[in-house]
């Protein structure tokens, strides 16, 4: 039986009976059958969503509520041993990675989505409605969300999450060949009290699905996570509905190494940022950019530990590297590659798939690209401006930190960021003049999973708040003082 969607609290096959086949890509042999949905089934989960969030508890049921709901499903997600192993056979992750970043963080999600909503008054100020101005929030209504296929649990819990937390109802939409660990995530929400509607799960290929939820006008809002190309096309889908739009795309984010840097940290640190899950990560410190006088010294250290990367079943713990997520991104990764060479990079390791010898025989080595670094890359080079979304790392030399802070720039990607430097206050002049959402000084740090705990300042916890307040909407409302009379009084005009 194919994994089902869920739609009204319910497990469904899509409409017509399609389903579709999931492959294990470090395999390549199909791993399990997926319900494939119609526009038909998009109908009705949105009239699910719609429904319940015009007719249902969820919405109006307070915080703590809602709360109580998201901890068991934490809980859950803790106790559930398989995510782990259906994450790595479903996307292609390492059991390590599954284990130590993405089951823990999709709990982390929940935790801190029921900690803030716990917290987050409705109204600003807070008290009875006496004379003054307030804030009123509301949660924006019906939320498409489209999760991406290099963090399926990860993201799908970072998305629904916050969205849930502040009382919307949502129609989740995960990449169509890895869609196992969010029907469990969805599985699990309808089992520890999530009511019918609220969260509803189509399974299938965006130009199907995604195309239809983001030109429903009874969707008020679409959360994107994915690529600057296809974040193009739901920006324009949605704008003929005019709904509220959350777009999380692309990244090419720079790493830069000051010439006083702690060498050995900085190379760790970049081997953690370029090759983590094979650079499949929008974060990915896939620009290293490194002073001229350590230059040298920093490629041959590179070099000398890429080598020690293990690759291999990404079920083994000893592995470091599993396949990409498919051949076709692999046939991506190894034509950029060849289009960095072709305009005047030279390669420092790598660059190739692995031989067939060099894994195991029941792995499929066509998934694989050993992880590579480019060097004498400019920045006219497309290995320096364009996302691979593969284990590709762009090397350049640069003069002095001016020149580090312009070629860190000079991308329209403004995702995250680096710096290196024993000179703390020198580092923080660098990453303040970085345009980058999130800089890290002497750290790559992809995600934090941390428990909530009020004495910590957690980087998730601002995240979850932020995107908790990105589901909903203010509505003002001031209150005349009784004595004053309303303002048309006070004008002296008739009405």
């Amino acid at each position: 039986m194919p994994y089902p969607m869920y739609i009204a609290g319910e497990q469904v096959d899509a409409a017509d009976g399609s389903a579709f086949t999931s492959y294990d890509p470090a395999t390549g042999k199909p791993f399990c059958t997926v319900a494939k949905a119609t526009g038909a089934d998009v109908e009705r989960a949105v009239t699910a969503a719609r429904r319940a969030f015009d007719e249902g508890p969820w919405p109006t049921m307070s915080g703590h509520e809602r709360a109580d709901v998201l901890d068991r499903v934490a809980a859950r997600l803790g106790a559930e041993t398989r995510l782990a192993e259906l994450e790595v056979r479903d996307s292609g992750a390492t059991v390590r990675k599954a284990e130590q970043v993405d089951v823990p963080g999709a709990r982390a999600a929940f935790e801190w989505s029921a900690w803030w909503a716990r917290r987050i008054a409705d109204t600003e100020p807070g008290g009875a409605p006496a004379p003054g101005q307030y804030l009123r929030w509301h949660p924006v209504g019906v939320v498409a969300t489209f999760v991406p296929w290099n963090f399926p649990l990860l993201l799908a819990a970072w998305r629904i999450a916050p969205a849930i937390a502040a009382g919307n109802t949502c129609v989740v939409k995960p990449a169509s060949f890895t869609s196992v660990t969010a029907c469990e995530l969805v599985r699990i929400l309808h089992e520890e009290g999530v009511p019918p509607g609220v969260v509803n799960l189509v399974l299938g290929p965006g130009a199907v699905v995604g195309d239809a939820l983001t030109r429903d006008p009874r969707v008020d809002m679409s959360s994107f996570t994915g690529s600057d190309a296809v974040g193009a096309q739901v920006m324009a889908a949605a704008s003929r509905t005019g709904h509220r739009l959350q777009l999380h795309l692309g990244g090419k984010s720079a790493n830069v190494v000051l010439s006083d840097a702690d060498m050995d940290r900085a190379v760790s640190g970049s081997l953690w940022g370029g090759f983590l899950h094979n650079g499949q990560i929008c974060m990915a410190g896939s620009r290293v950019l490194v002073h001229r006088s350590r230059h040298a010294e920093f490629l041959e250290l590179f070099r000398e530990r890429a080598g020690k990367l293990v690759l291999g079943d990404p079920m083994d713990p000893a592995t470091d590297l599993g396949p990409l997520v498919s051949r076709q991104q692999v046939r991506t990764v190894a034509r950029y590659v060849a289009l960095g060479q072709e305009q005047g990079a030279s390669l420092l390791f790598g660059g190739a798939r692995p031989d067939a010898t060099e894994l195991p025989p029941h792995l499929d080595a066509k998934a694989y690209f050993r992880p590579t670094a480019l060097t004498g890359v400019s920045a006219a080079n497309a290995v320096f401006q364009e996302e691979i979304f593969g284990p590709v790392v762009a090397v350049c030399p640069f003069d002095d930190d001016d020149h580090a802070v312009a070629l860190a720039n000079d991308s329209r990607f403004h995702l995250a960021g680096a710096v290196w430097s024993a000179d703390a206050e020198r580092a923080w002049r660098v990453a303040d003049r970085l345009r980058a959402d999130r800089v890290w000084v002497n750290d790559y740090r992809m995600v934090d999973v941390s428990r909530p705990d009020p004495a910590k300042d957690a980087a998730i916890s601002d995240r979850i708040r932020n995107d908790l307040d990105d589901y909903r909407t203010a509505r003002r409302i001031e209150v005349s003082p009784p004595e004053t009379g309303s303002p048309h009084q006070v004008l002296g005009l008739r009405t």
